[in-house]
């Protein structure tokens, strides 16, 4: 309940990618390998896709994991010989990698700034060369810090 409340207070969570419930695909690629692929549940715009690259980008053991970014959706290879314990070991680190993008996706995307404060430094300086109508405000020199 503390949680909920949490995250109430700090705003509305950008992204939240997951994986779905059911709906894994998959695919013979010749005699040693195969291909799964599932459809991403969740918002993913190109702010998430940037995220995404450069997180897999980093961790060598990432980059198995191909994003399909006009299909939302992600693919990866196993052995053939691999059976349904390993394909469920990867989507674990799938979902891993997923929850880590979210989280740093949703720091980057708080770190920008909005339309409105975008133009605050151009703002700031129409006021530095007293184009501003407002007069400012006087303050007592006792409680302006130098």
């Amino acid at each position: 309940m503390n949680v909920v409340k949490l995250r109430e207070a700090a705003g509305p969570v950008p992204y939240d990618v997951s994986l779905p419930e059911a709906g894994l695909g998959w695919e013979k690629v010749g005699p040693l390998f195969e291909r799964y692929s599932v459809r991403l549940v969740g918002r993913v715009d190109p702010h998430w896709v940037e995220t995404y690259q450069r997180v897999t980008g980093e961790a060598p053991g990432l980059r198995r994991f191909r994003l399909d970014k006009e299909q939302a959706s992600v693919s990866f290879t196993c052995r053939a010989t691999d059976g349904p314990v390993e394909v469920m070991t990867v989507l674990k680190i799938l979902e891993g990698l997923l929850e880590r993008v979210n989280r740093e996706a949703s720091v980057a995307a708080a770190r920008r700034p909005t339309e409105s404060e975008a133009s605050l430094p151009e703002t700031l300086d129409l006021r530095r060369a007293g184009a501003c109508s407002r007069p400012r405000p006087s303050f007592p020199r006792s409680l302006v810090s130098k």
